[in-house]
């Protein structure tokens, strides 16, 4: 006993070649769609991180000021321009004294927004001095706002930035322990 085999017919192949024309093209029109979803996704995800590793080198510089293996003698923690500039003092290398402007190792430290752009310089107890370099890249990062409020030794460090269309605000409170 022989088994017929058979094909498939015109009509069918025809048929299901539209069926997959219908789905490729529906597919096609949302593929763009959920490639420009995943850039915005990936930028936030970035956005997220820069802001984050920004915010943890300023928690950890707010953290350390005030510190000093001696007596220091000047403000520890100076707000200026609404907190956009903050002016730091600790004794890095355990002396007992703040080094002050134009030391090799001075233990001032600033930190400001200007043009977008979070800034830092070492040696610096004021916040228009020129000299400062750039903590963020221009050609990614946009920070919106930096501030730093100060309650008692309670500080809040707040941070936003965009990149495109994504916004992103942190805020963190940190316990300055030797303001």
């Amino acid at each position: 006993m022989r088994i017929a085999e058979r094909g498939f017919s015109l009509l069918e192949m025809l048929l299901a070649m539209a069926i997959g024309a219908v789905l490729m093209l529906s597919v096609g029109r949302f593929l763009p769609l959920l490639l420009a979803q995943n850039l915005q996704l990936q930028q936030r995800v970035q956005l997220q991180q820069e802001l984050q590793q920004i915010a943890g080198t300023l928690e950890k510089a707010l953290r350390r000021a005030g510190y000093c293996h001696g007596q220091c003698a000047g403000p520890a923690l100076t707000l200026v321009a609404g907190g956009s500039c903050v002016l730091l003092r600790w004794d890095e290398n355990s002396n007992g004294r703040w080094e002050g402007v134009g030391h090799s190792e001075s233990d001032l430290y600033g930190y400001r927004l200007r043009s977008g752009q979070l800034e830092m310089q070492r040696g610096v107890d004021e916040c228009n001095s020129s000299g400062w370099e750039r903590l963020t890249d221009p050609a990614f990062l946009v920070i919106d706002s930096f501030s730093v409020e100060r309650s008692h030794t309670r500080l809040q460090l707040q941070l936003a930035g965009h990149v495109g269309t994504q916004d992103v605000a942190l805020v963190r409170w940190i316990e300055g322990l030797n303001l």
